[in-house]
């Protein structure tokens, strides 16, 4: 019997000891949020832009204009390109909600030749991303002169 009430003192100890130590380790340990609240959203005020003729070698760009219409700072990870004829620069810094911002496109048209089409992907921090933007154009030979 002395026994039994040993063994039973001590898991009761053990119990409690352990609730203790959890209450203790949640108040210890904050909630972390990594993320604000709210999301980012981004509208693109134009998602394509033709060109027109181009003729070759020469590098043509244009300005794809964004707003941040979301609830959260909008920031862009990356914007991919289809080929090196490509090359897109945005904004680093976040965009605050309500603010806009601008993504540049430049084509190369060195080596190309007809009817071009290039897709680009801008990966964001928000539910929607990415959002797609296309360039197109036509790229013409250069005119030659006889001597």
């Amino acid at each position: 019997m002395k026994l039994y009430a040993l063994v039973v003192l001590g898991l009761l100890t053990c119990y409690s000891s352990a609730q203790a130590q959890e209450i203790k380790d949640t108040e210890k340990k904050p909630t972390i949020t990594l993320t604000p609240d709210g999301n980012p959203k981004m509208i693109l005020l134009e998602k394509d832009h033709n060109f027109g003729d181009i003729i070759q070698g020469d590098k043509v760009s244009h300005v794809f204009k964004f707003v941040n219409e979301g609830s959260a700072p909008l920031v862009i990870q990356r914007v991919t390109t289809p080929c090196g004829c490509t090359a897109p620069s945005w904004p680093k810094e976040p965009i605050p909600p309500g603010a806009s911002g601008e993504i540049e496109v430049v084509f190369n048209s060195a080596g190309k030749m007809g009817n071009q089409v290039k897709n680009l992907s801008v990966i964001y921090n928000g539910e929607a991303s990415p959002e797609f933007i296309t360039i197109t154009g036509k790229v013409k030979p250069k005119a030659t002169t006889d001597q």
